[in-house]
């Protein structure tokens, strides 16, 4: 039970610092994550809180590099194969030797075993980790390209520089023949193992797709539990158990593209759950980096040999060496593919960007827990991850800038499809009950991206009913109606106030005086027991329609009048600032007037204004994109959010029936 307490509050750490991440962008999303890891260090619970590193490298490093694998563009990696090399291989092989070296002659207390290995740490790079404060520009398209590539690959060296280093200094003895050696055959033993797997299995799927067994349970479970399988496999043959899981990856990820429209289903689903583990792990590193860093600054600060001091010193001269060799790698051994006019901006660019993330912190906390230096080589990781992640944060937009935006962001064209939509069936009879249903389901939409204040919601409602209220008693001074209708629709409408305040303890309330109502006048308890458990509003709609209809009376003609006086009261109110809380307000009297006066809703009809709905939005986008109005990357997202909405009314149709 402990554990999975644990777990859970991993988890929220894990949400709480992916919301703060998405309303405060100015500073990376890591830091929010590291400093709610440093708050639960705090807690008991995680006192003294160590993760086994043969379980980290399992459990986290091994699927995030088989989805990062899965996903990476084969054409540009065909195209920057040149660039792959240079970056990923010789570029960490340079780095991880020179820095090592310097790093083991100005810091004695570090072996140069233990430097290498740190350096190795330090080299895969995290562009993932940076993309959020990189200025968005087509100008510099190529050399985030490049940096993609080349983050997956480098992971994979950094990886294999690190298992060697560490071999080193656990055996004591170096050899370089026999380091070459056990290179080669982990670097090219684990490609070519998870190459053959990864057909074997992909061949597993397709057989399973022509079987029609390409249900998302089978197909996306097994595609879950590859890169578990065959990092394991890989670590018994004796080669690299993560560059396997980068072969299958790659493997997989051709054979998905050949899948095309076949099991598109499934597809989907997997781009989603893999895009949830992909997310949950990798803040889940930086949440565990704030835990340990109580415990690895004790550690540092516990280690008299060598002050704490000297460590950040360390860290700072590792990320100073590691950026300028970055620098000049750029500038001078990388293809750009096409002619630029702002080559040492590109280089800058790429250098900046090379932040350490996800993997580096990953394989720190994988040290052995028998090394002495095990705390300080994670502080000093620490430290490099940091500042990788902080420097980019303040220089980057300054060097380069941001370009005004040429065509309106995503938010503000999927504002504008809606309204589309929703003028087009205006456009048509909009007092039909199926009608409403769409026209109110595309509002709601529009609520929810731009939001409300809840008081102005309970203003205007309060000026709705009063307007109601007033309504009906002109048609009781007009003796249009009685007074005991009077008296029965008011206190309808007292019921119907307490309901839309969405005051818990008076909902729970109208639950149980319903319930117990209906209980004693059908001397049935299940007829309670479903009373109690339908929404109140629908409750008081058929209750008092009830009450009318045995006094030989009919509610219609009063909800009508009464319909349209907080219609017109809504729409005198409407201002540019409350239109979305006028819309929610109206989309309650709209619900209460199609079940109480209109006829019920034909399915048929609903799906066919939906149909229609989603037809404008395509054409709209078609339309915006032939004139040049907005770039094909902006029209696949609107294209997308149409597909997801479709898909959410397919999946829930009689819930807008209801």
């Amino acid at each position: 039970m402990k554990i999975v307490f644990l777990v859970l509050l991993l988890l929220v750490a894990v949400v709480v610092g992916n919301v703060l991440g998405r309303h405060y962008q100015r500073l990376p999303l890591p830091f929010f994550l590291i400093g709610l890891g440093l708050i639960f260090s705090f807690l008991p619970l995680y006192h003294g809180f160590q993760f086994s590193p043969d379980v980290f490298t399992f459990a986290i490093i091994a699927p995030l590099m088989y989805n990062e694998a899965e996903n990476v563009s084969r054409y540009w990696v065909g195209r920057g194969i040149v660039n792959i090399f240079s970056l990923a291989i010789v570029l960490v092989i340079v780095t991880v030797l020179f820095v090592g070296i310097i790093l083991h002659q100005l810091f004695a207390f570090l072996p140069l075993s233990l430097a290498l290995a740190l350096c190795a740490i330090v080299t895969p790079t995290d562009a993932a980790a940076v993309s959020a404060i990189v200025p968005a520009s087509d100008e510099f398209t190529i050399p985030q390209i490049i940096l993609q590539n080349e983050s997956l690959f480098n992971d994979a060296s950094g990886i294999v520089a690190f298992d060697l280093a560490l071999a080193t200094y656990l055996s004591g003895q170096f050899s370089l023949g026999t380091a070459v050696v056990d290179f080669g055959r982990e670097f090219l033993g684990g490609l070519l193992v998870g190459a053959i797997l990864g057909l074997v299995i992909a061949q597993v799927r397709l057989w399973l797709i022509r079987q029609r067994d390409d249900t998302p349970l089978i197909l996306v479970t097994i595609e879950v539990a590859m890169p578990f399988l065959l990092y394991y496999l890989a670590t018994i043959m004796g080669v690299s158990g993560i560059l396997a899981v980068v072969a299958a990856g790659i493997i997989q990820g051709v054979e998905r593209e050949k899948l095309r429209l076949t099991a598109s289903r499934m597809q989907l689903v997997s781009a989603n759950v893999w895009e949830m583990i992909d997310g949950m792990l990798s803040s889940l590193v930086f949440v565990l980096l704030g835990i340990s860093l109580p415990l690895v600054w004790q550690s540092a600060l516990q280690n008299t040999l060598v002050p704490w001091w000297q460590l950040v010193l360390a860290g700072g001269l590792i990320y100073v060496i590691k950026l300028g060799l970055r620098l000049i790698w750029s500038r001078y051994l990388v293809w750009m593919h096409k002619p630029s006019q702002h080559r040492w901006l590109d280089s800058w660019l790429m250098a900046l960007s090379g932040a350490n993330g996800t993997i580096t912190l990953a394989l720190a906390f994988s040290l052995p827990l028998t090394i002495n230096l095990r705390g300080s080589l994670i502080f000093m990781a620490a430290v490099v991850i940091l500042l990788s992640l902080l420097v980019p944060t303040v220089v980057l937009p300054r060097i380069v800038g941001s370009e005004e935006d040429k065509v309106d962001d995503l938010a503000s064209w999927s504002k504008r499809l809606k309204l589309a939509a929703i003028t087009q069936l205006e456009q048509q009879v909009t007092t039909s009950s199926e009608a409403q249903i769409v026209i109110d389901a595309l509002r709601q939409q529009l609520q929810q991206q731009h939001g409300f204040k809840k008081q102005q919601q309970r203003a205007l409602f309060r000026q709705a009913d009063l307007a109601e209220q007033q309504e009906i008693t002109t048609l009781r001074v007009q003796g249009k109606i009685t007074a005991d209708e009077q008296r029965d629709y008011l206190k309808f409408l007292t019921y119907s106030r307490f309901t839309v305040d969405q005051i818990w303890w008076r909902n729970l309330g109208l639950r149980l005086w319903f319930g117990l109502h209906m209980g004693h006048v059908s001397h049935d308890i299940q007829t309670a027991q479903e009373t109690f458990m339908t929404s109140p509003l629908v409750m008081e709609q058929q209750y008092w329609a009830d009450q009318f209809t045995a006094k030989g009376r009919s509610i219609r003609p009063l909800e009508k009048s009464g319909y349209h006086a907080a219609m017109q009261q809504l729409t005198a109110e409407r201002t540019v600032d409350n239109r979305a809380a006028v819309d929610v307000v109206r989309r309650y009297y709209h619900e209460r007037h199609r079940q109480m006066n209109l006829a019920p809703a034909d399915s048929d009809i609903v799906y066919e204004l939906f149909l229609q709905a989603f037809h404008v939005q395509y054409e709209l986008v078609q339309a915006a994109f032939k004139k040049g109005q907005i770039p094909a990357t902006l029209a696949q997202q609107l294209q997308q959010e149409i597909v997801f909405d479709e898909t959410g009314y397919i999946q829930n149709q009689q819930a807008f029936l209801s």
